[in-house]
């Protein structure tokens, strides 16, 4: 017995130097690679844009990397979904080994009948202990609060005897007793702080991405790095050597992609706070009354998820007296009636459930005063003011919503003063997670000092919501096109300071920045650059917009941006980049104007492959709602997926395993055959089995089908969250057609475009071999790494690409 436990410590010994050998060994070779790396990726960038601007002259900086190193066209993930794109680009490694299959993916957690739900984060809620504390509250967290009182005694009490030989003049006695007594005082300061922390956070915004960047693993390896905007990589474990600030995927101190507020005195708007009238894409609109000058409302912040922890507490302690037999019947009555206020009426107001559903009643809530004045006005939020003059954009409000002296969300914001009379329109943008002073429970960078640091270096200041810029607002027409342009130069120039303060720090060999400013753009702007475009309109497209300061045409907004884009790259060339250093320029994905929405599921209706239920009326028409599941073989929701009902997987499928081939093959070959008889062109380019395109354990998360259509179409605003059009009502109700102008302010767009239509781009100062089927974005996290000299993981779908001779 000696002997075998001899001999296994003697192996576990040899495996653990062994794998310090292999880490040091890892950290030398990449000690000992030459040149540093810096990664630019542009979120959106377009090959093929990129092209014809660089051939017309206008990308001068881009056009000389071109010359001199490499430009290729980058094949993205299929689905071209951001989320999507970047964890396979960060990884190296397709969806279904990312776990990351869409913005929407299809769930069946609720009884196991499908339901759209998000794809690329989380809302859940987390025991204090598993959250990344420091200080006294790990300490607070991870004791009850009978063991904290005494920690805090002992701790107290141990510094004053500490201090016995300091305090010679001091007679002995009276210094045990004021020890003591400070003891007792800790003690209690200790109880009572436990108090303030809650058990759980009812809403901590989480990243399912199962894999490691190149970035992660670089620092890892022994690589200084630091990343900025680094799309999906919040809510993650700090890495040694990484300094990391998150992008994409960041909520705000809502929990939210980023909630937006307009306060308004129109005639047509009838909801005051704390309700309001909730938009499509996040946005709540107040009525408000102007009397003598002066307005008075609210904002409403995050929920007060303390208080709902005490609740929730005070129900289970209610819960444990009731079980007591022996409990009086006077007793028993009172607890039970205090139960019911607390499950029927605290709780849902506190959650924003049932009656309070869409209310705000149980947020946070900061008082917001203006007072209007000739052409401005003063805009008070909390206890900070500014006067902002009718059209123009606030400086920075710094929030607190404080849950109680320990539990604080500290926010920032900016609002615009759109119209000041008849009606009066003031904008309130997103409540963004304060950089200098981040909640502990939602944190935004690795380590969580890195966007305090970063605060510091740039001097001001910067949002954090991962998708920072107005395109919601916009889309809901809540702000026009200017306002739109004005907040995107903001977040770029913002953007810009934050990567040369990175740049400049000088502690790394890996530096990643990502700018979103192109995909936010072409989002908006393609109604106004594509004169084919159903929403176009010549004389809008005419109208100018100060930006990147000079007067720009909106139809010219997308080239200016790449123009800016050039810019940038060009500063950091000629001011960042030394002999030996490697650069790389990537994006996620290319772009396409969005003309044609295509409604999918009443493409399956029509050619019998999914069923309406009887009885179907028009308010049933999202959400999988109307599906007769005896009936249908095919459904879909999200950006383009289809799903086979399949049996033994949804609920109640009726497509057997064996039949499920042909299914499929059935589907491809009719969708390719799909055209837009109105216009009399295939809408389809392309059809993709997932199973066949993707592995690992994830794949099952992911639609059966993808469809990937010709320019200028898309899946339907309707079909993303599992929806049909339909005509007509009561006994009349009917199938709407398949096909719709998109006549949305968002009408440009990549998902669900054919891979090849949407190709990012690809840029070195370096000349790479180019390989013969082309650069796939997968290439990038290998290349990085050898270039590094760290060792590629085996997961990686893609080698390095190598250097030209």
């Amino acid at each position: 017995m000696r002997f075998r436990h001899a001999a296994q410590s003697s192996f576990v010994l040899a495996r653990r130097v062994g794998a310090l050998l292999l880490l040091a060994g890892s950290a030398l070779a990449a000690t000992e690679a030459k040149g540093r790396v810096i990664v630019l990726g542009f979120d959106g960038a377009d090959a093929a844009t990129a092209e014809r601007l660089m051939n017309a002259g206008e990308l001068p900086h881009l056009a000389e990397l071109r010359r001199q190193g490499t430009f290729a066209p980058l094949m993205s993930t299929m689905p071209a979904e951001s989320p999507v794109s970047w964890a396979s680009l960060n990884s190296g490694q397709n969806p279904g080994k990312t776990g990351i299959p869409g913005f929407i993916k299809r769930s069946l957690a609720s009884g196991g009948r499908p339901e759209p739900d998000l794809g690329h984060a989380t809302h859940t809620a987390r025991k204090l202990a598993d959250l990344p504390l420091t200080g006294v509250k790990r300490i607070l967290a991870g004791r009850s609060a009978a063991s904290n009182a005494v920690i805090g005694g002992v701790v107290t009490a141990a510094l004053f005897f500490a201090l016995l030989g300091l305090l010679l003049s001091m007679r002995r006695k009276v210094a045990l007793a004021l020890s003591l007594l400070l003891g007792c005082v800790g003690a209690l300061g200790a109880w009572y702080a436990r108090n303030y922390l809650p058990r759980e956070i009812s809403d901590v915004v989480g990243n399912p991405t199962q894999t490691q960047g190149f970035f992660e693993i670089a620092a890892a390896a022994g690589v200084p790095t630091v990343a900025i905007d680094a799309a999906m990589e919040w809510d993650r474990p700090d890495v040694p050597n990484l300094k990391l600030l998150a992008g994409l995927g960041v909520p705000d101190v809502r929990a939210n992609n980023g909630d937006w507020f307009v306060y308004t005195s129109r005639d047509d708007e009838f909801h005051r706070a704390p309700e309001g009238r909730g938009t499509s894409t996040g946005g709540r609109i107040f009525r408000v009354d102007i009397a003598q000058d002066r307005i008075s409302s609210a904002v409403f912040g995050p929920r007060d998820f303390y208080s709902i922890d005490r609740a929730e507490a005070e129900v289970e302690a209610i819960d444990e007296q009731l079980s007591n037999p022996a409990l009086p019947d006077t007793k028993a009555d009172r607890l039970t009636a205090r139960r019911r206020v607390l499950l029927e009426e605290i709780l849902p107001r506190l959650q924003g459930t049932g009656a309070f559903s869409g209310s705000e009643a149980g947020r946070i809530a900061l008082p917001l005063a203006v007072e209007l004045q000739n052409g401005e006005a003063l805009v008070t939020i909390g206890a900070q003011s500014h006067t902002v003059k009718e059209g123009a954009w606030s400086d920075w409000y710094h929030l607190t919503f404080a849950m109680n002296p320990l539990m604080k969300a500290k926010a920032i914001t900016r609002c615009k003063l759109v119209k000041l009379r008849d009606p009066f329109e003031l904008y309130v943008d997103f409540l963004q997670i304060d950089p200098a002073d981040p909640m502990f429970w939602q944190p935004i960078s690795r380590p969580a000092s890195f966007a305090r640091d970063l605060a510091r270096d740039v001097g001001l200041p910067y949002e954090t919501v991962g998708w920072a810029c107005v395109t919601m607002p916009f889309k809901d027409r809540e702000i026009d096109p200017i306002a739109f342009m004005q907040d995107i130069e903001f977040t770029h120039l913002t953007r810009v300071k934050m990567l040369e303060a990175g740049l400049a720090r000088g502690d790394w060999r890996l530096f990643v920045d990502i700018e979103s400013t192109p995909d936010r753009v072409q989002h908006m702007m393609y109604q106004y650059a594509d004169a084919t475009h159903p929403g176009y309109v010549a004389e809008d497209a005419e109208r100018t917009v100060h930006y990147f300061g000079r007067e720009v045409a909106l139809r010219d907004a997308i080239d200016e941006t790449y123009r800016a884009m050039d810019r940038l790259v060009g500063d950091v060339v000629k001011r960042h980049l030394k002999p030996g250093d490697t650069l790389i320029l990537c994006s996620d994905h290319g772009f396409q104007s969005f003309k044609r929405q295509v409604h999918i599921n009443n493409w399956l209706a029509r050619e019998g492959y999914l069923a309406v239920s009887p009885g179907t009326t028009r308010a049933d028409g999202g959400y999988l709602d109307f599906v007769d599941w005896s009936r249908t073989r095919a459904y879909s929701l999200g950006l383009g997926g289809i799903y086979v009902n399949l049996r033994g997987r949804e609920r109640d499928g009726i497509v057997a395993p064996a039949e499920v081939p042909a299914l499929l093959a059935e589907l491809t070959t009719r969708l390719k055959q799909l055209r837009d008889e109105e216009l009399d062109r295939p809408a389809v380019r392309a059809v993709y089995e997932t199973a066949q395109i993707h592995s690992g354990d994830f794949v099952g998360a992911e639609a059966d089908l993808m469809i990937g259509f010709e320019a200028g179409y898309r899946v339907s605003w309707g079909t993303s969250t599992g929806g049909i059009a339909l005509s007509g009502e009561g006994a009349a109700i009917a199938l709407g057609p398949v096909f719709e102008d998109n006549l949305s302010t968002w009408s440009g767009d990549h998902v669900s475009v054919a891979a090849d239509l949407v190709q990012g781009v690809f840029f070195s100062n370096r000349k790479f071999v180019l390989p013969p089927e082309g650069v796939n974005l997968l290439h990038i996290a290998p290349t990085v790494l050898h270039t590094l000299g760290v060792p590629i993981p085996a997961e990686c779908d893609k080698p390095a690409l190598e250097f030209a001779p």
